[in-house]
């Protein structure tokens, strides 16, 4: 599937390892939050890099002790009507730090393109037949009334700014 950029990065093209297949020397191994849990410091010391696979209804803590370490983490979102998955990457991006690549995996729709740009996600893993509906959502709207985890203000923000101006 075709991966899209919402942040401005290059996704980096990863191998995904199942949870019983051995993990490439040097690779770029995608894995699961389970496995790493299980097996974290024997997969950052055979792989180039990892990226962490989670879904969006887990608690993102499991991956707190090697969000230093890892360079993506992937985001599930079993079903496109359960918003979890937005409130994960937010919590990954703004109160862990977490500097890698987070890209949303599973079922997306394009009427969430700026939702997962604003709330941190960096690419979007979609189908081929919905890449253009993406595009057009993602270029769609200019203002937006909720914070972003980009420094975008919001349009609350812009008007009171302009109010105290007037006011000085």
């Amino acid at each position: 599937m075709p991966l899209l950029s919402l942040s401005g990065i290059h996704p980096t093209d990863w191998v995904e390892f199942a949870d019983d297949q051995p993990v490439d020397e040097g690779a770029y191994a995608a894995v699961s939050a389970a496995r790493l849990a299980e097996d974290g410091d024997t997969l950052f010391a055979a792989a180039g890099q990892v990226a962490a696979i989670i879904d969006g209804d887990a608690d993102g803590d499991v991956l707190a002790p090697y969000i230093d370490r890892l360079a993506a983490i992937w985001i599930n979102f079993k079903a496109f009507n359960d918003g979890r998955g937005f409130s994960l990457a937010l919590r990954f991006k703004r109160d862990m730090g977490f500097k890698g690549e987070v890209r949303a995996i599973g079922k997306v729709i394009p009427d969430q393109a700026q939702f997962l740009a604003r709330s941190g996600f960096d690419s979007v893993e979609v189908a081929e037949e919905r890449v253009a509906a993406f595009e057009t959502a993602l270029s769609r709207y200019t203002s937006f009334y909720q914070c972003t985890i980009n420094g975008d203000m919001s349009v609350a923000h812009r008007r009171h700014m302009r109010a105290d101006k007037g006011a000085a």
